[in-house]
Formats: structure tokens, C-alpha cells, sequence
């Protein structure tokens, strides 16, 4: 979904965005709190959806390998 670059500067858009509006004291106005609330949510979503995939990968290289091990075996053999 997004790439680790771009995660990060949600973040910082996120925790800045947090901070000033409660500075400034506009964290009582209903869009304000949506739009913030909702760049967060993508970045929990993103980062789930990342840890997921890497997991998949990781399982489909074990996989994988195992397969060209066991034919480099039985191709040892014959």
C-alpha cells in the first residue's frame, strides 16, 4: 500500500498535525479530528498489511527452498 518513505511521513504528518491543532486549540472541530483519525488508521492498516506480507514471503522462500532441496537429493541419488 505504501512504501516505508511514505509511512514515514504520514507519521510525522500525523504527530505534527496532533500537536499544532492542540496548540492552536482546534482539535475541537469534528473534520480536523476525521482527517487525523483516518491517516492513522491507514498507517495501523499499512503496517498490518506489511507484517503480513513479509510473513508470506518468508513462509514461500522456506517453501520453496525446501522443494529444491529435497530434488537436489533424489537428483544425488539417481
Amino acid at each position: 500500500m505504501f512504501t516505508d518513505k511514505q509511512s514515514l511521513i504520514l507519521c510525522a504528518i500525523v504527530v505534527f498535525g496532533f500537536s499544532i491543532s492542540g496548540i492552536i486549540g482546534i482539535l475541537d472541530n469534528y473534520v480536523v479530528v476525521a482527517v487525523l483519525l483516518i491517516l492513522f488508521i491507514l498507517i495501523v492498516i499499512n503496517l498490518f498489511m506489511k507484517i503480513s506480507s513479509e510473513e508470506y514471503s518468508e513462509e514461500d522462500l522456506e517453501i520453496e527452498s525446501k522443494k529444491k532441496n529435497s530434488n537436489i537429493l533424489s537428483d544425488e541419488y539417481l
